[in-house]
């Protein structure tokens, strides 16, 4: 529907199947669903999902820029978000919070994730990183995606938590590991009404366990680090959150903390370590694209060590990243947004109560926006600052991502320091997507086969 078309005070179209079968066939194969909805609908549609109601799917670069610029008091994303995530992330974080305690909450957390926050986090992941690649024997097949988890989980235990390897509290970091890769990934999140605790071994009694027990080792780590000494020298954002006072003075509360530290947890490992699979099997489905990195990856760093200020000058990888993002999105949507008043997006009014979603898989593969979307052309990305209506796998607006920067940050370091310092063989190239959860991932992970280790040479 054009913008010219007569104003309607109703939902764009939508399948005429019930919502029970296009709750599951989202759940199952998400993209095809979403294919079909527009060829037949265009780029404006309405899917019924069980227990969240009519979710009205956005692929426009115009209409999303209506969705991210909406007045907060009308497009509630907190709100949208708590409908999925509240139940592990809880209701005080800045996920899920909205409007000023949102605004409030972010301007706290903001400087985490930027300037020189960055350097700080740059020994550590390297050094998770390198750690991973030393584990790796030559000949040796695994899936790359559990070791990109693996590497992305530790850096966020140390960010987050100040937990490295060798921290003593074995039980805690068993239990952020089993929550971050057992509760996020659980796909009943897409399914309320299907969320039935039926005991310990039951699908959403495993996880609704795992949140008990995690929230027990999270509070009783808040507790410990109240009572302890300030030390000015920890960095991670667990201490940060235990100093900060909000704009009354007050400290945060404990559960405020915990929702915070959760919900970074959440955010920051299962997406970055998807994505980094995602990049991986691209650079090593395809040889040209391998080869340009390697070839500016020597020329940046002379052949030694990589060093932080290497990272910027990275202008062929920071394109791969971000047309992995691009060809390969980790989830079809995100970035909902809740209506608490009637908002006109694309030719129609649509009523309070209807969530407005960004559909990144269906704008990322405009023809008008990207010609040849089909094809990996990192050259799309190269000189020219990503359009936000364009590209939008961290969302946009107000509510664009908190951990954009570390994300892309985080990407580029494991992918220069893997590649620099390993040759590594595909054995599954153009691996097809399967969801896992809430994602969608490479299947089989790819499979991956480390070749020979590259000798660095020092400075």
């Amino acid at each position: 529907m054009t913008a010219a078309t007569q104003v309607s005070s109703s939902l764009p179209p939508s399948l005429p199947s019930h919502p029970l079968i296009q709750t599951l066939r989202y759940v199952a194969k998400p993209l095809p669903l979403l294919d079909e909805c527009a060829q037949r609908f265009g780029e404006i549609f309405t899917l019924q999902l069980l227990g969240t109601g009519n979710w009205v799917i956005l692929s426009s670069p115009k209409d999303l820029k209506t969705m991210f610029m909406a007045e907060p008091k009308v497009a509630h994303a907190g709100e949208a978000n708590s409908s999925i995530f509240g139940v592990l992330s809880g209701d005080s974080t800045v996920l899920t919070m909205d409007e000023d305690p949102h605004l409030r909450r972010r301007r706290l957390l903001l400087p985490s994730f930027h300037g020189e926050r960055m350097q700080v986090y740059f020994d550590e992941m390297r050094e998770v990183t390198m750690r991973a690649v030393n584990s790796w024997a030559i000949g040796q097949r695994f899936p790359m995606q559990r070791e990109t988890q693996r590497i992305t989980l530790q850096v966020i235990l140390k960010a987050v938590f100040g937990i490295d390897r060798e921290a003593k509290d074995e039980r805690l970091i068993r239990l952020l590991t089993d929550f971050a890769n057992v509760g996020v990934a659980s796909p009943l999140l897409l399914a309320p009404p299907l969320q039935r605790d039926l005991g310990r071994y039951s699908p959403w009694g495993r996880v609704m366990r795992l949140r008990r027990e995690t929230d027990q080792a999270i509070y009783a780590e808040i507790a410990r680090r109240r009572a302890a000494p300030l030390d000015e020298s920890q960095h991670d954002i667990l201490s940060i959150l235990l100093q900060v006072k909000d704009e009354d003075g007050q400290p945060l509360s404990d559960r405020a903390v915990r929702d915070e530290v959760v919900t970074m947890l959440m955010a920051g490992h299962e997406t970055t370590g998807t994505a980094l699979a995602w990049a991986f099997e691209r650079i090593l489905s395809l040889p040209e694209v391998q080869a340009k990195i390697e070839a500016e990856l020597e020329s940046v760093s002379g052949g030694g060590p990589l060093l932080t200020e290497h990272l910027p000058k990275l202008e062929y990888l920071q394109a791969v990243i971000e047309e992995t993002h691009r060809a390969r999105p980790i989830m079809p949507i995100g970035g909902a947004r809740k209506l608490t008043a009637p908002l006109e997006v694309g030719g129609y009014v649509l009523p309070a109560s209807t969530t407005v979603v960004n559909c990144m898989y269906l704008v990322h593969r405009r023809p008008d926006v990207y010609p040849d979307p089909e094809k990996f052309l990192p050259e799309r990305f190269i000189g020219k600052r990503s359009d936000p209506y364009q590209w939008t796998p961290f969302g946009g607006g107000i509510r664009r991502c908190l951990g954009m920067s570390f994300a892309l940050f985080e990407m580029k370091l494991v992918l220069a320091t893997v590649l620099s310092q390993t040759r590594l063989r595909i054995e599954n190239p153009d691996s097809p997507v399967k969801r896992r959860g809430f994602f969608m991932v490479p299947e089989g992970g790819p499979r991956v086969v480390l070749v020979e280790r590259r000798q660095r040479h020092s400075h």
